[in-house]
C-alpha cells in the first residue's frame, strides 16, 4: 500500500511541475502553489480548492489546460475533478511560496483529515461539492458542470477463472507485470459477455498501478475512428498521430468495428506497427479471430496474428456457479447453494446474464427481506428467463451466414448455384433445421422456393463434413467446419 501510495504522490509531483510550466510560474505561485491539494486515485485526478467560489474560478480558468497537461503526462484516460477539501482551506489561511511541489508535500503531511473523499458511482454525494446551474435552469448539486465522471475500470483480481479463459487470464497477468515484453500483440476474442472488456480494463489498472510513469490507453476501436475523423475533419492530424504514437501500452476493444472501414485501418496500421517497432505493449480484443474479420486489410491481420491469439470460452457449469457465488458475496447476500445451482443451469450464454439474474434476487431480497432459496429463485425469475430466451430466425441465421462469408442475402436464397454460394447456402439450411426445427418444406421455402429433398441434402452433407471436420473456405482462407459452425452458434445465441 505504501509503494502504491509514494507512486501516486510522485505523479501528482510531476503533474505539479508540468502544470507550472504549462500556465507560467507567475500564475502557478497566485492560484495553486499553498491553496491546492492534488490527489491521484486510478483515472481521476482531484484538485481539492478552500472553496466553491474558487471550483467555479478554476474550471473556468485553468480546466481545459489542466486537463491537456494530465493525459499529455498521465494517458490520454485521465481526468480531472475539483473539490472542495478542508486541507486546502488549512494550507489557504497561511499560503507560502515555497518550492513547485509544496502543495503535493503538505498534502502528505495532512493526510486522513479531508472529508471530500468519494469513490465511484455509490459513494455518497458531497455536501461540499459547489451545485451548479445549466444554461436551462437545472441544477446539478452532485457533480459541477464541466467535471467528468470516473470510469471504474475492473480489475484482475476480480475475474473469475473457469476452464475456457484460465489461459487468456494467465496471459493477461503476464501482459500487465511484463508490458512490451511478452505476447506482443496479445490479441483476445470471443461471444458477447464473456469477459474480454474485464480482462483489458484489468490490464489497463494493473499497469497504471504497477508502472505509474507509462502512458496507458484504454479505448474502444470506434473512439479510435472518432479521434481520427475528427483530427482530419479539423486538420490536426500530425497532433492525433504524435498522441497516439507516443503511447506505452495501447488496449482497444470491439476492433471488429473497423473490419471494412479502409481508411481508419490503414492509420490504426501504421499506429500499431510504430508501436511495437519501439517495444510498446498492444492488447486487443474482438468477437473473431482475426482470420475471420474478412474486410480487414491483410498486413493489418499479420500484425494481430503475429502476437498471441487466445479464445475467451462461454463460461461453462462451474464457472458460472463461481461467477454467481462471488456476485452474491460482494452483494452480502443470504443465498444457498441451490439457488446458485438453479441460476448457473438457466442462464447459460455469458456472465452478464448471470450478473442481472443475481441483481434481480438482491431486488428480492431488499423488498421482502427473505433469504433467497431455490423456490424463491425459482418464482423470483421466471419472468426474467422468459426475457432472456432467444427465438431465432431463418433470417437470423441467413444474415449471419451472409456476414461471414461475404455474399449477399439475396443471392444466397437466389437459384443460383455458383461455388460461392453453395456451402453457405449448405450451411444456412443446416443450422436453421437444428435452431428452428422446422419442416424441410418450410426451410426450402424460406431459401427461394427449394424442394424439401435439397434441404434433405445439405443436411447430410453438413453432418458428413462435421464428422470428417472437412474445411470450408471463406474468402482466401480455409477453416473447419466445427469452427465455423461453433462461431455462428455463438452469434446465434447473443443475437
Amino acid at each position: 500500500m505504501q509503494a502504491e501510495i509514494s507512486k501516486q504522490d510522485l505523479a501528482c509531483e510531476n503533474f505539479a511541475e508540468a502544470l507550472q510550466a504549462a500556465i507560467g510560474t507567475p500564475r502557478y505561485r497566485k492560484w495553486f502553489e499553498g491553496r491546492s491539494i492534488f490527489s491521484l486515485q486510478g483515472d481521476v485526478l482531484t484538485i481539492g480548492l478552500a472553496s466553491p467560489f474558487m471550483i467555479k474560478f478554476m474550471i473556468r480558468e485553468f480546466r481545459e489546460i489542466a486537463l491537456a497537461t494530465a493525459q499529455r503526462l498521465l494517458g490520454l484516460s485521465m481526468q480531472i475533478r475539483f473539490e472542495v477539501d478542508e486541507r486546502a482551506t488549512s494550507m489557504s489561511v497561511n499560503p507560502g511560496s515555497g518550492s513547485v511541489l509544496q502543495t503535493v508535500n503538505m498534502a502528505r503531511s495532512m493526510k486522513g483529515t479531508s472529508s471530500a473523499a468519494l469513490v465511484g458511482n455509490e459513494a455518497e454525494t458531497n455536501p461540499q461539492l459547489l451545485a451548479l446551474r445549466e444554461p436551462g435552469g437545472a441544477e446539478t448539486s452532485s457533480t459541477p458542470r464541466g467535471v467528468p465522471r470516473r470510469r471504474r475500470f475492473a480489475r484482475l483480481d476480480d475475474f473469475v477463472p473457469g476452464s475456457g479463459n484460465q489461459a487468456a487470464l494467465s496471459m493477461a497477468r503476464l501482459v500487465a507485470e511484463q508490458p512490451g515484453e511478452k505476447y506482443n500483440p496479445l490479441y483476445l476474442y470471443g461471444g458477447v459477455g464473456i469477459g474480454k472488456t474485464h480482462l483489458l480494463e484489468g490490464i489497463h489498472a494493473e499497469i497504471r498501478l504497477c508502472y505509474p510513469e507509462l502512458t496507458t490507453t484504454y479505448l474502444t476501436a470506434e473512439a479510435f475512428a472518432n479521434y481520427y475523423t475528427k483530427a482530419l475533419r479539423e486538420k490536426t492530424l500530425p497532433a492525433f498521430r504524435r498522441k497516439f504514437r507516443s503511447i506505452d501500452a495501447l488496449l482497444v476493444d470491439d476492433i471488429d468495428f473497423l473490419d471494412a472501414k479502409k481508411g481508419i485501418q490503414e492509420e490504426f496500421c501504421h499506429t500499431i506497427q510504430d508501436l511495437l517497432a519501439y517495444g510498446r505493449q498492444i492488447v486487443l480484443a474482438a468477437d473473431r479471430h482475426p482470420k475471420m474479420l474478412t474486410n480487414v486489410r491483410p498486413e493489418l491481420c499479420s500484425r494481430f496474428l503475429s502476437g498471441l491469439v487466445t479464445r475467451l470460452e462461454t463460461p461453462d457449469e462451474q464457472n458460472r456457479r463461481d461467477i454467481v457465488r462471488q456476485r452474491a458475496v460482494k452483494m452480502a447476500l443470504p443465498i444457498t447453494e441451490e439457488a446458485i445451482e438453479h441460476i448457473a443451469r438457466k442462464f447459460t450464454r455469458n456472465a452478464r446474464e448471470l450478473l442481472g439474474a443475481v441483481n434481480c434476487m438482491r431486488t428480492y431480497h431488499q423488498m421482502t427481506g427473505r433469504a433467497i432459496t431455490l423456490g424463491a429463485t425459482r418464482d423470483a425469475l421466471r419472468d426474467f428467463e422468459r426475457d432472456c430466451l432467444r427465438i431465432v430466425r431463418a433470417a437470423d441465421i441467413q444474415h449471419a451466414v451472409c456476414e461471414l462469408f461475404g455474399v449477399h442475402q439475396q443471392d444466397l436464397i437466389s437459384p443460383k448455384r455458383t461455388r460461392q454460394l453453395a456451402q453457405p447456402r449448405m450451411l444456412a439450411m443446416y443450422l436453421t433445421r437444428q435452431w428452428t426445427n422446422a419442416a424441410y418444406h418450410e426451410i426450402g421455402k424460406q431459401f427461394g422456393g427449394r424442394n424439401h429433398s435439397t434441404v434433405m441434402s445439405a443436411e447430410r452433407k453438413m453432418k458428413e463434413m462435421l464428422q470428417r471436420n472437412s474445411s470450408m473456405q471463406i474468402s482466401a482462407r480455409e477453416w473447419t467446419a466445427q469452427e465455423i459452425v461453433c462461431m455462428l452458434e455463438e452469434q446465434l445465441q447473443v443475437g
